[in-house]
């Protein structure tokens, strides 16, 4: 999810920060051969989407922002008792709407990864994914994506959030370079650390005085919002939730030593720049 999205739904689902790492010969979940046109798609993709550096040697390092919750629930936090989507109607998130095909991989791979996840499916007893569209709206053709306005819309997101915390959050990262590569070592191609969503906001609030609240209040609905699901979880009384709990405490502590820090009498946003109004429209949209 992008941190407007988050920002919005910040009393529905509790947010994480995903630091991941991809191969730079690797394309995510598609592990069929790759050919020097899909290689130079990929790279075109993540140099506008990820970032590089030599203290964490050739892959890309991914950071993306997550909803995160207890897997035992084996649900979204926004499906209805229905199993329907409460946010179909009032902005449901682009990742969701890109569903199943993969924005973080170019267009050109979309028919692999519909292939892998149809494989999945009917593995798990689901024809939802079919070679040829008998019904509905195709999403592939001819190997081209019939509709990719929510990839679109998903990459878009990506790319701007990139001023206002995501390079930030990376730059910050140099700091603590020798712990992160320990870290990254011990994770798998397609794994991620997560932390708490602080780095992100600190770095937000620091575009303005208004998005400096617009952040104080998100933090405010996180913290209740993360006391709720962890009573509910006690009262689940599941021994394989207890990992997610001592995570979501520490979510918890963080975010109130960040409040205290943004709502500090001497705290002031960074130098004026250009794009304050845009990216006050962006966060603090309906």
């Amino acid at each position: 999810m992008s941190l407007a999205e988050l920002l919005r739904h910040g009393e529905r689902f509790v947010g994480c920060l995903a630091i991941g790492r991809q191969p730079v010969r690797r394309a995510g979940a598609v592990e069929h051969a790759l050919d020097a046109a899909d290689t130079a798609a990929i790279d075109e993709l993540s140099q506008a989407l990820f970032h590089r550096s030599a203290a964490f040697g050739s892959d890309w390092i991914v950071l993306t922002l997550q909803g995160y919750d207890y897997p035992s629930l084996g649900r979204c936090p926004a499906l209805a008792d229905d199993g329907r989507c409460m946010l179909h109607e009032t902005g449901k998130p682009a990742m969701c709407a890109a569903v199943p095909l993969e924005p973080l991989l170019p267009d050109r791979l979309q028919m692999r990864v519909l292939e892998g996840r149809r494989e999945s499916a009917q593995w798990l007893g689901a024809d939802c994914i079919r070679r040829k569209a008998e019904e509905g709206v195709p999403l592939v053709l001819e190997g081209r994506v019939a509709d990719a306005g929510a990839l679109v819309r998903f990459r878009g997101a990506l790319a701007f959030e990139r001023g206002i915390w995501r390079d930030a959050v990376f730059a910050s990262f140099h700091e603590a370079a020798a712990d992160l590569r320990g870290a990254f070592a011990r994770l798998g191609a397609d794994g991620h650390l997560t932390v708490s969503l602080v780095p992100a906001l600190t770095a937000a609030a620091r575009v303005s005085s208004r998005c400096r609240e617009l952040c104080v209040a998100y933090i405010d609905n996180q913290i209740a919002l993360i006391e709720r699901t962890v009573e509910a979880a006690i009262a689940r009384r599941r021994l394989d939730d207890r990992p997610v709990t001592r995570e979501l405490r520490g979510f918890a502590q963080a975010y109130a030593g960040a409040r205290e820090l943004l709502a500090a009498p001497g705290w002031r946003p960074d130098a004026a720049r250009a794009d304050t109004p845009e990216i006050e429209a962006w966060l603090g949209a309906a």
